[in-house]
C-alpha cells in the first residue's frame, strides 16, 4: 500500500486539477440531494466536501455510511461558480480525489478554483462562465477574496 505522504498527496492533487480541466467535469457522491462530506482531520469543527476527477474514484468511496450514495457529475463551471465560491462563503473545505480510506488533502475552495484557472490558462482553454463576464473576471475576484483573507 502506498504511503500518503505530502508528496503523494500533492501529486494526486495536481492530477485532480489536470483531469477536471481536461474533462471539464467534477464528480461527487450524492444521496437525496445530499453531498458526501467528512469531518476535517486538520481543523476542529470544519467540514470537507469531497470531489473526484472521475466516477470510479467517487464510486470507490461509496461504502459504509455512503453505501446509498451514487457518483454524480457537475460541470467545471458549476464546480467553480457554485461550489468553490459557495463553499468559501460557508467556510467549508474541499477534499480533492480522496482515496477509498478517505485520506487526502483538505483545501481552501478558492485556492482550488485559482489552481483550476491557472491550469486552464496553461492548457490554453477558456470556459464560459454564467455568473461572471469572463474567466479573467472570475480569476480577479478569487484573487481579491484570497488577498482579503491575508489582511
Amino acid at each position: 500500500m502506498q504511503e500518503n505522504t505530502n508528496e503523494n498527496m500533492e501529486a494526486n492533487y495536481r492530477k485532480f486539477i489536470q483531469r477536471i480541466v481536461e474533462t471539464e467535469s467534477v464528480w461527487g457522491l450524492t444521496h437525496d440531494d445530499t453531498w458526501a462530506t467528512s469531518s476535517s482531520a486538520e481543523y476542529e469543527d470544519a467540514e470537507v466536501i469531497l470531489f473526484w476527477s472521475n466516477a470510479d474514484g467517487a464510486k470507490a468511496c461509496a461504502e459504509d455510511d455512503w453505501s446509498d450514495y451514487k457518483p454524480e457529475s457537475i460541470t467545471l463551471v458549476e464546480f467553480l461558480e457554485n461550489w468553490c465560491v459557495g463553499m468559501y462563503g460557508d467556510q467549508l473545505l474541499l477534499g480533492p480525489d480522496w482515496d477509498a480510506s478517505l485520506v487526502g488533502r483538505e483545501m481552501e475552495p478558492l485556492v482550488v478554483a485559482l489552481d483550476v484557472v491557472q491550469e486552464l490558462k496553461h492548457k490554453g482553454k477558456t470556459i464560459e462562465f454564467t455568473q461572471y463576464d469572463s474567466q479573467d473576471e472570475f480569476e480577479e475576484q478569487v484573487i481579491e477574496a484570497l488577498e482579503g483573507e491575508d489582511e
